[in-house]
């Protein structure tokens, strides 16, 4: 029998191979599934107003869970994510206000390769300094923070109906056209997901994550695949922070914003399955686990628990999370 028979049949197919690299990730989509019909139970009227407010108030969480995953996998970790979103919000806010749609998405590209090229100094600092990327992410935490509060010291700025309209679904950013925050969300995580997948550079970050020693012997430049997963994620946290905005309407430069946003893209990723070692993972479980993290906030408050309750259930829940990928990893390890 010829191979392509054989394929036609689903003989000569890793069936376990496969489930062993893309079951979390299934797993990590069937659980947000099942948590939005349990939601769907909650309320009285679940329909296009709902899916909607979940898709385009989850967006920030989904861009950032999706740039902390492309750096985690290539070996780093980002504790400025949250910051640059930050930046990019209160930088938009303070351009876009007045502004006709069209001009306001030349800022917003424009802002978009502002923070790439921002991020990706951050990671040309840590491969040339050879310091930690935790302690020089933890520095450029302030750093962003500081030039965020001087862009914008108060809350302010705005930006053109349209754009909020790209974004949410609605003009005003309230609305039940659910199909452009869903497009919005589904677009980029795909074209993060192909690029991981699908490119040479891409396959360089696992590479990188995985055994920087390794990939050097194998030809593959790890400063640049470092350089180029940090420019990526100040992309996409750039991205986070106009949907914000176009959520919003207004900018916000808090510096706890940026904090918690940083630490639940650091939850995200733990639960969509990348190892926090590097070389491992998805970016679409990230995305799934972003929507998840969103979503358990108005399922526990339908529930009726209090929000205080709400934040330690979530915080176990991340603990658990984290052991069972631990011992997932470890098992993976001595198979290999």
């Amino acid at each position: 029998m010829t191979t392509f028979e054989e394929a036609r049949e689903g003989r000569g197919v890793d069936w376990r191979r496969i489930a062993r690299r893309q079951g979390w990730t299934v797993g990590v989509w069937l659980l947000l599934l099942g948590t939005i019909v349990f939601y769907a139970t909650l309320i009285p009227n679940f329909g296009d107003f709902q899916i909607t407010s979940i898709a385009k108030n989850s967006l920030p969480l989904v861009y950032l869970a999706v740039a902390q995953a492309i750096i985690v996998i290539a070996g780093g970790i980002d504790l400025a994510v949250g910051a640059m979103l930050v930046l990019s919000n209160a930088v938009a806010a303070r351009l876009m206000e007045g502004q006709p749609f069209a001009m306001t998405i030349v800022i917003a590209i424009g802002v978009i390769v502002f923070c790439a090229l921002l991020n990706a100094g951050v990671g040309w600092v840590i491969t040339v300094s050879k310091v930690p990327d935790i302690v020089v992410t933890l520095a450029t935490l302030f750093i962003i923070s500081g030039l965020a509060l001087m862009v914008l010291p108060s809350p302010g700025g705005g930006t053109s109906e349209w754009f909020r309209a790209l974004f949410t679904g609605s003009t005003t950013g309230s609305g039940s056209n659910f199909w452009p925050p869903l497009l919005m969300m589904a677009i980029p995580v795909a074209i993060a997901a192909l690029f991981m997948r699908r490119t040479k550079t891409g396959l360089s970050l696992y590479a990188t994550g995985s055994s920087p020693v390794a990939a050097y012997l194998s030809a593959i430049n790890t400063a640049r695949a470092k350089v180029v997963s940090y420019a990526i994620g100040g992309a996409y946290a750039a991205l986070g922070g106009l949907s914000a905005l176009a959520i919003t309407g207004s900018g916000e430069s808090r510096f706890s914003t940026g904090s918690n946003f940083t630490l639940r893209s650091v939850a995200a990723v733990v639960l969509g399955g990348v190892a926090l070692t590097g070389g491992i993972g998805s970016v679409v479980g990230a995305a799934a686990a972003g929507i998840f993290l969103y979503t358990l906030s108005p399922v526990l408050s339908a529930m009726g628990v209090d929000p205080n309750t709400a934040q330690v259930i979530q915080g176990v829940l991340i603990v658990v999370v984290m052991m069972v990928a631990g011992i997932v990893q470890l098992r993976r390890e001595r198979a290999e």
